[in-house]
Formats: structure tokens, C-alpha cells, sequence
């Protein structure tokens, strides 16, 4: 099937159908029909061919009123013109030479001149044939303007098909007063069949063709040639070469016939030549007359094309002009976002190292509070902390308005422990505020804090790939910062009691020892040891020994300040260090510490009661008593056995 130039019907009077596009497409029916068709109107052209000649309708003397004047009426050019008008030249060239030919070789013609003889006609179906293809556009015939363009062509055709005559007339040896009535009938009666044969069946049938043309899908669009120009001002040659040839051809066939008059004496013989010159100098202006018009209307048509090509043209050059515009808009707001990310990817760049580099919340807090306004200038936003007491905290707050004012944030209550941190409604319940995004700055799945935001800008990209990159980096380094939490919460506390370690207390000792020295201060270590542990193990089990520990850990860790430290050495030995502590109170501060054990309420894990516990305390101070850590541990402990000797649940100090 012929591609989309063969979609539809043609949009022309000159339609044109390809034989290669009709024998390739899949429709069998239409193909063989037109074929059928075809052949048989060539048949059909060739028998009316041989009764005009028959029957002599050839130069038929035609008067009206004064003017006598000759037609001649040739059936197989009717046909032809059909097959021109709907099908294309090609069509009706062939079957007019063959008909011409045989018409001509069958009545004596000798077969050169016969040849030549037979390219007459094809040549005026050429000229009309060229004409229509060099008007652009769409041409409805049944339009008043279009059907009198189709007569002046017709006419045009007509009279550049009649040199015909002189080749019958060389051909045939007639004589030059025997020419003109020849020539005056070819060119009249073409015309003149035409306009009262061909327009009328074109106006009546041509809806119904073209629709059949359509559902075929055989016809080609017709769209307007790059050629268009050469071939206006071929037709446009054409027109003025007929007018040339007709003027000429008339004056050689007057002047010749004068010339044979003009020797007789005889009125039978000049007179008839005189009424001849008088109406070929008649027919020659009307003949004038109507080549100009049809040159005035094929202009008028071109004007009117070329006009509306030249406002298609410059509305396409707007249209250009336009998208241009906005591309180039386009590119300077690509490169601005360009730019600007750039720019926010170097701050991004210098947050991300910033906030690796953060050893707890507070740290990241910090380092927000100095990127955010320069990350996200076009936004509202609000940087808030939790205190440790619970209530919000306003750190900052940047864009032409503050999202929620200081009042708003105290009252604000928030849950403990939620999996929905990052739902605006619950930092603005009765969306009064504005907030549209929210991210939360977590800390061992506790609230440390969050990033309050209002509407970003409107397809502003930027902006959304910070807050997403924002986002990310931010969750990556507060999950760094929870691992580091929980591995140096591992490293240096002990898991069962949650006290810290060995490890922790000698580092903290040495620093200690070093503050104290400068500071001239004391430092007291409480070296804590669980009467009869091994008893309550062995009665009621490990578990009860563990839930044992944990219970008193937690009691001895409410009973020291916040610059003291509690730490488990191992088994059931529990050391306090107590910073600037003197001899004298950390021995007050052991005996309240056994006062308070001996009245500690604990249960194994399936509600039993675990046995009342008693403790032993040994007291070692620096700097009286030792030098470093390990001599200090030392010095303790051995307090610690002592009271352990002297029968328990007791206090004893280094010696």
C-alpha cells in the first residue's frame, strides 16, 4: 500500500493517480477496475473517432448573424478530458494519441506524419494539464471563479492543440484556403466541447468521483512542488508562446489566402477570402482578449497564493521567533538552576562534612542553624530543638515570615516515641501555621529536634532537590551519629548494669588526677561490694543475681551528682568516683549509701521478693592515700575487705 501521500482522494482538479501506486496497493477491485475501465474508453475513443470521421464532423460551417465560423466536434477528446480531470495526463494522453494514430494511419496518413499528427491534441491536454499543476492548493470546479478559469484553460489548450492542422495540411497537401476553416474548427470545437460537454458532467459528477476517489485510497495529495516558481513562469511562457502562435497563425493564413485573391478577378473567389480576413481579424481580438483574461485570472490566483504563502510564511517566522524566545528563556533559566545548584551543592558539600563531623545533636543543631537560611533563602522555615524537660525551643527562623512564634512553640506538645516525626499535622494541628514539610532530627529514636518548612516556591527544582538532598544527608548523619552514640555507649559502659566500664573509669581517672592536681582538690573512690552474693545466686538463680544488680545500679546512680560517675568493675563490685569530695563527706556519703540499700524493695523477674541487701564499702581519697588510679582502685579495695572482715554492711576507710 502506497504510503500517506496516497491516503486520501486528491484535493485538485488535475488529481493524480500513479500506475506504480495502483498496481502495488492491495486493493484488487478498484485496481482492476480502472484498468478495465480505461481500456474500454480508449476502445470506446476509438470507434467515436472513426464515426466523426465518417460522418465528416470535421470544419462544420457554423453562422451567426453576420459571422460565419467552423467547428469541428471530436468525441474521443471529451472522453479524454474526463480522464485528465480526474485521473491525471497520463491517462488521457495515451488513449488520445493511440485513437489520433490509428485514425490517421487508417485514412491514408503516411505513418511519420501520422506520428506527428498524433501529438496535437495530447499537446493541448499538456498545456491544461500544467496549468492546473502550477496553481497551489485546493481547486473546487463547482465554484463560479473556478469554472470560468476551467473555460479560459480550455480555450488556451484548444489553441495550442490547433497547430494540428497545419500538420494535417502539410500531411495532406491541401490548399491554404481549405486550412483556415480546419485550423478555426480544431481550436472552436475543442474549446466549445469543453464548455458545453465537459464542465456540465464535471459540476454534476465530480462530488460522487471524488468520493469514490477517496474510498479507493489509490490518489495522491496534491502538495505544492518545490518547482512551483519554474513551472508559474513556464505556464505563464505557454500563455504568451499561444497568443504569439494564434496572432501569427491567423496573419500567415490571411495573408496567404489575400495573396491568392488578390490575383482574381473573380468575386466568387475574393470575396469569400475578404469575409475570411474580416472574421479572423475579429476572431483574433476575442481570441486575444480571452488569452489575457486567462493569464489576468492564472495571476490572480498566484497572487492570491503567493500572498498567503508570504503571511504563512511570517507567522511561521513569529512562531519561530517565539519558540526561539522561549527556548533561549528556557536555557538562561537552566543555567540560573544550573548555577544556583551548583552553588547549593558546594554549601551541601560543606554541611555533609560539617555534620560527619558532629559528635551529638547538639553539634548538628549547631551546624544547621549556620547552613539552613543560606540553603533555603526562598522558603519560611523554623529550626526548633527538644529540651530536655520536653518543650520546643526555637532556634532560628529565616524567610519573610517565622512559622511558628515562640508561644505557639512552648505550648506545643509532642509524644515521647512516634514513627510519624515527619507529619506536618503534628507540629501544626490546626494547620493554621503553614507548614508543609518537616524533617525530623532524631537521636536513638528520640526527638532532638526539626526542620519546620513552609510552601516551597512552584516548579522551582532547585529547591526540591535540596530539600531531598537535605534530607538524605541529614538522615545519613544522624544515623552515623546514632551508631557512634550506641558503639561508644558499648565501649564504655557495661551492658547489664548500664554503668560504665573499666575502661571509661581509668580514662576518667587519669583526667580527674590531672584537674584535681592543678585545682589542689581531693578526689574519694567508694569501692561497693554486695554482702552474700554468691548465696542469693545460688537460692534463687543467676537472674535474680542480675535483676539484683541492675536494681542497685540504678539506686546508686540517683543517690551521686552529675559530675560523679558510677562504674561496675566486675561480678558485684559497683565503684563510685566522686569528684572534689574529701575524706569526711564520702564517708557520710557511704554510710547513707548503706542506709539506703539496706531499705531497697527488688523483685526477680516473675514478681518474687529478692532478700533486703547489705553492702560493704571501702573509701580511698587522693591525693593523701595514692598517687594514680590504679594505686587509689587498690587502696579501696583493700578498705573494701576490711569491712568485709570487720563482719559486713559496714564502712571502712585506706589506711
Amino acid at each position: 500500500m502506497p504510503n500517506d501521500k496516497t491516503s486520501s482522494a486528491p484535493t485538485s482538479v488535475a488529481g493524480k493517480l500513479s500506475l506504480r501506486f495502483l498496481l502495488s496497493g492491495r486493493n484488487r477491485t478498484g485496481r482492476w477496475l480502472i484498468l478495465l475501465l480505461w481500456a474500454a474508453s480508449t476502445a470506446l475513443s476509438i470507434a467515436l473517432g472513426v464515426v466523426a470521421v465518417e460522418l465528416d464532423w470535421s470544419a462544420l460551417p457554423v453562422s451567426l448573424g453576420e459571422h460565419n465560423f467552423h467547428i469541428t466536434f471530436y468525441p474521443p477528446l471529451i472522453i479524454a478530458m474526463f480522464w485528465l480531470f480526474w485521473f491525471g495526463f497520463w491517462w488521457a494522453c495515451i488513449p488520445t494519441w493511440i485513437t489520433t494514430f490509428i485514425l490517421a494511419t487508417h485514412y491514408g496518413m503516411a505513418p511519420g506524419w501520422a506520428f506527428l499528427f498524433a501529438f496535437s491534441d495530447p499537446l493541448g491536454l499538456a498545456l491544461i494539464a500544467m496549468i492546473y499543476r502550477a496553481i497551489p492548493g485546493a481547486i473546487a470546479i463547482n465554484r463560479p471563479v473556478n469554472s470560468l478559469l476551467f473555460i479560459l484553460v480550455s480555450f488556451a489548450g484548444a489553441v495550442i492543440s490547433s497547430v494540428g492542422a497545419f500538420i494535417w495540411s502539410h500531411a495532406t497537401q491541401s490548399p491554404i484556403t481549405g486550412l483556415f476553416p480546419i485550423w478555426e474548427g480544431w481550436w472552436l470545437g475543442f474549446w466549445l466541447q469543453n464548455v458545453v460537454f465537459v464542465l456540465p458532467l464535471l459540476l454534476l459528477f465530480d462530488p460522487a468521483v471524488r468520493h469514490w476517489q477517496g474510498k479507493t485510497r489509490l490518489w495522491q495529495r496534491k502538495h505544492p512542488g518545490r518547482r512551483t516558481l519554474q513551472q508559474t513562469l513556464l505556464v505563464a511562457l505557454t500563455l504568451i508562446c499561444t497568443a504569439l502562435v494564434y496572432t501569427w497563425l491567423s496573419a500567415y493564413l490571411t495573408q496567404e489566402a489575400l495573396s491568392i485573391a488578390a490575383f482574381s478577378r473573380d468575386a466568387h473567389v475574393w470575396q469569400p477570402v475578404a469575409l475570411m480576413a474580416k472574421d479572423s481579424l475579429k476572431a483574433q481580438v476575442v481570441v486575444l482578449g480571452i488569452l489575457m483574461t486567462a493569464m489576468a485570472l492564472f495571476g490572480v490566483y498566484l497572487f492570491r497564493d503567493w500572498s498567503a504563502r508570504l503571511t504563512q510564511s511570517h507567522q511561521q517566522i513569529m512562531r519561530t521567533n517565539r519558540r526561539l524566545n522561549a527556548e533561549v528563556h528556557e536555557r538562561e533559566k537552566i543555567q540560573a538552576e544550573l548555577q544556583q545548584g551548583y552553588q547549593m551543592l558546594s554549601l551541601m558539600a560543606q554541611l555533609d562534612s560539617r555534620l560527619h563531623a558532629a559528635n551529638n545533636a547538639p553539634d548538628v543543631i549547631a551546624v544547621l542553624e549556620e547552613y539552613l537560611p543560606r540553603l533555603l533563602p526562598q522558603m519560611e522555615g523554623v529550626l526548633c530543638r527538644i529540651t530536655p524537660d520536653g518543650h520546643t525551643e526555637i532556634l532560628l527562623h529565616w524567610g519573610r515570615y517565622a512559622l511558628m512564634g515562640r508561644q505557639q512553640a512552648e505550648h506545643l506538645e509532642l509524644p515521647d516515641i512516634t514513627d510519624n516525626w515527619h507529619n506536618p499535622h503534628l507540629y501544626d494541628p490546626d494547620g493554621k501555621l503553614g507548614i508543609q514539610h518537616v524533617i525530623p532530627l532524631l537521636s536513638d529514636q528520640h526527638l532532638a529536634g526539626a526542620i519546620l518548612l513552609g510552601q516551597p516556591p512552584k516548579e522551582d527544582r532547585v529547591v526540591k532537590q535540596v530539600l531531598h538532598t537535605l534530607g538524605e544527608h541529614l538522615s545519613l548523619a544522624l544515623t552515623n551519629l546514632r551508631l557512634r552514640e550506641r558503639l561508644l555507649d558499648e565501649a564504655t559502659h557495661d551492658p547489664l548494669t548500664g554503668l560504665y566500664n573499666r575502661r571509661f573509669l581509668y580514662t576518667w581517672l587519669q583526667n580527674e588526677f590531672e584537674r584535681c592536681r592543678r585545682h589542689e582538690r581531693q578526689l574519694s573512690l567508694l569501692l561497693i561490694d554486695i554482702d552474700h552474693f554468691k548465696a542469693l545466686n545460688d537460692s534463687l538463680g543467676h537472674d535474680a543475681g542480675d535483676k539484683a544488680l541492675q536494681g542497685l545500679s540504678d539506686h546508686l546512680s540517683s543517690m551521686i551528682r552529675h559530675n560523679d560517675i558510677a562504674c561496675r568493675l566486675g561480678g558485684e563490685e559497683i565503684l563510685l568516683a566522686l569528684a572534689e569530695t574529701d575524706q569526711r563527706n564520702a564517708a557520710a556519703k557511704a554510710q547513707r549509701l548503706c542506709e539506703s540499700v539496706r531499705s531497697l524493695q527488688l523483685f526477680t523477674e516473675n514478681g518474687q521478693p529478692i532478700p533486703a541487701l547489705t553492702i560493704s564499702i571501702g573509701i580511698a581519697v587522693f591525693p593523701s592515700q595514692a598517687q594514680t588510679p590504679s594505686d587509689l582502685i587498690r587502696a579501696a579495695d583493700r578498705a573494701m575487705y576490711e569491712a568485709k572482715a570487720r563482719g559486713r554492711n559496714r564502712v571502712c576507710l585506706a589506711s
